[in-house]
């Protein structure tokens, strides 16, 4: 708790969230995908990201290549 505390007031993070209009992003990020089992949280991640303006994504997970408006920048590279 302590170290996601600390993050927390890092003056560059935000905690994101769906507001009124998520449904429509979900759609449109989600648009020409089967979204099924694993894929689905990731579905609404990259909507949440897309709904907030977020183009970049820190990730060693490569279903987020599905998400085509995502750029993917792998941490462990």
């Amino acid at each position: 708790m302590d170290n996601i505390g600390a993050l927390l007031r890092l003056p560059h993070v935000r905690v994101l969230s769906g507001g009124e209009r998520f449904w429509d992003f979900y759609r449109q990020a989600t648009e020409g995908l089967s979204i099924r089992g694993n894929l689905v949280p990731d579905a609404h991640l990259a909507a949440l990201l897309l709904q907030h303006g977020v183009q970049t994504l820190y990730t060693n997970d490569s279903d987020f290549q599905n998400f085509g408006f995502l750029e993917l920048r792998n941490p462990f590279s």
